[in-house]
């Protein structure tokens, strides 16, 4: 049987594994090897930021369990729960993607512009009024 009609079939697989296994000699890394991440550094004004951010979906927190809103129809209370859901998520999930994707010196601005955007703003008004 020819190696193409081999490959059709199931039948002698962990044959071919092995023979891959014996025919690397280790010059070249493997695919199963763990990859190793480099150390992100935050310093302190992005545990600041991360502080802030836990504060503003604390906030959040107290906003929907302080004002319970009925809707007439299921898919309205739905569509609004999940606003909930995602106002709650947001600041973090904010301060998580600037963490992971903006270079370090341009960090600063996203993290203040994030604590603008997700701030639950209800809460400060509320308060402020």
């Amino acid at each position: 049987m020819s190696r193409d009609d081999d490959a059709l079939r199931w039948d002698g697989d962990e044959d071919l594994d092995l023979e891959s296994s014996a025919d690397d000699d280790g010059a070249r890394p493997r695919a199963s090897a763990p990859v190793v991440r480099e150390a992100r550094h935050r310093g302190p004004l992005g545990w600041i930021a991360l502080v802030l951010a836990l504060a503003a979906t604390a906030g959040w927190i107290v906003i929907v369990v302080a004002n319970p809103v009925q809707q007439p129809s299921l898919l309205g209370l739905v569509m609004y729960q999940l606003g909930e859901l995602l106002a709650l998520i947001a600041p973090l999930l904010w301060w998580w993607c600037v963490d992971r994707l903006a270079p370090l010196a341009r960090r600063a601005p996203w993290w203040l512009a994030g604590l603008v955007i997700t701030a639950p703003w209800p809460l400060v008004a509320g308060v402020l009024a």
